[in-house]
């Protein structure tokens, strides 16, 4: 049994969470996953990204710009887990993301350069809101002054 992060675990009832593992999302022909670990996986993408900020350009364990479309891309396949949800298991896991959420607008700003749809090849025509977003400081804004 996988272990929740405290916060989530309030949030989630048993039936929410077998209702979100009976609905998993395709990531490719072989990985299948369910909103739950794409949840975790977007929090823990945000928080990295935030912690990133006050490290120097030259750190290596710095994430870039490809890393920040990744984590765009895995957002994306979150929002598609919690659209298949029923709406209980939805609502509540949908107030856990909010916070996560409200986290990378706390310290992104708009990108009217369209950089990140640059860097992921993408259309940005129906994408969501997170698409148009990049960091204020940080070492990957050094890294999209090159775009």
């Amino acid at each position: 049994m996988r272990v929740l992060p405290p916060e989530l675990s309030a949030q989630l009832g048993e039936a929410e969470i077998m209702a979100i593992e009976a609905h998993p999302v395709r990531l490719s022909d072989a990985t299948s996953v369910d909103a739950i670990d794409l949840a975790i996986g977007w929090a823990a993408r945000v928080e990295k990204f935030d912690a990133d900020r006050a490290l120097p350009w030259s750190d290596r364990t710095v994430w870039n710009e490809h890393d920040l479309a990744g984590a765009l891309f895995a957002r994306d396949f979150l929002q598609t887990a919690l659209d298949g949800l029923p709406v209980s298991a939805r609502d509540r896991l949908a107030g856990w993301i909010a916070v996560a959420d409200e986290r990378f607008r706390s310290y992104t700003v708009d990108d009217p350069d369209q950089k990140m749809a640059k860097i992921a090849d993408v259309d940005l025509n129906g994408r969501p809101w997170w698409w148009r977003r990049v960091p204020v400081d940080g070492p990957i804004v050094q890294d999209l002054a090159n775009y």
